[in-house]
């Protein structure tokens, strides 16, 4: 008896989580396209500001920060462009040279700081430490314009996204 009780208990619990979740289903699109629908360009717009390890995505006049392409190693952006196609496409190019001129600065300071620690602690730079430093400031010097172009895709990412707001 105390199993067949136990069992209609777990159904009725399991009915209840499946209402609640299927009520919650249904809710969350009209919350969201409500939410969609009271954006202006005021509140929802994004731009670009600067600080001091990226880019970051700013919200409306508040310039609520939403996301960061960083300098060092980025952040996905994707998500703040997932309802538009062609803002998507653009932050994922965005991020993905980003990530490649990430990869390059990182490893540039870090080839640069060993040719420096080389040489400081051996108190001569021979022909090992600057290679390590003159390595590492081609690294640098190659990620430059690699952060421009990246800049340049997310700024794109954005005028996509913002090109709804146009009246």
């Amino acid at each position: 008896m105390r199993d067949c009780r136990s069992i209609r208990r777990s159904a009725a619990g399991a009915v209840f989580i499946a209402g609640a979740i299927a009520v919650a289903g249904f809710t969350t699109p009209v919350r969201a396209q409500a939410v969609e629908a009271a954006c202006t360009y005021e509140s929802c717009a994004l731009s670009l500001a600067p600080v001091w390890n990226g880019l970051a995505i700013t919200r409306g006049i508040s310039q609520r920060q939403v996301a960061n392409l960083g300098y060092f190693w980025p952040s996905d952006i994707r998500p703040v462009f997932a309802d538009n196609a062609a803002a998507l496409e653009a932050a994922d190019e965005a991020l993905q040279t980003r990530t490649i001129a990430a990869v390059l600065t990182d490893a540039g300071l870090v080839l640069l700081a060993t040719g420096l620690a080389r040489g400081a602690f051996q108190r001569e730079f021979d022909g090992f430490a600057r290679v390590l430093m003159y390595s590492g400031a081609a690294s640098i010097g190659v990620s430059v314009p690699l952060h421009f172009a990246a800049d340049g895709m997310l700024n794109r990412a954005i005028w996509w996204h913002n090109r709804r707001y146009s009246r």
